[in-house]
């Protein structure tokens, strides 16, 4: 009984261990940084990025054209870096 519960206890810390594992993103913050750039690149003004950051499996990167007077935020994918959504407000 007691080798029983042993086991049980020992693959069960296993499998808990094995689900907590984080995968590193396959894109840098500066590819992610690009990606946003070469989308919202247009005639009018340049785009500036205000910040980046990293949660769960992609990028948010926020993001501004004062000329255009546009802004907006960006969710790349952190795998494949996909525009996943993006949220454009204008003046």
């Amino acid at each position: 009984m007691r080798k029983i519960v042993t086991i049980l206890c020992i693959s069960l810390i296993m499998i808990m261990s094995g689900c907590n594992h984080k995968s590193m993103p396959k894109i840098s913050e500066e590819q992610a940084k690009s990606i946003v750039l070469k989308s919202h690149a247009k005639n009018i003004g340049k785009v500036e990025i205000k910040s980046v950051s990293h949660k769960g499996n992609e990028y948010i990167v926020k993001w501004e054209n004062k000329d255009n007077c546009e802004n907006g935020t960006d969710y790349i994918n952190d795998e494949n870096g996909k525009i996943i959504t993006g949220e454009t407000s204008i003046c």
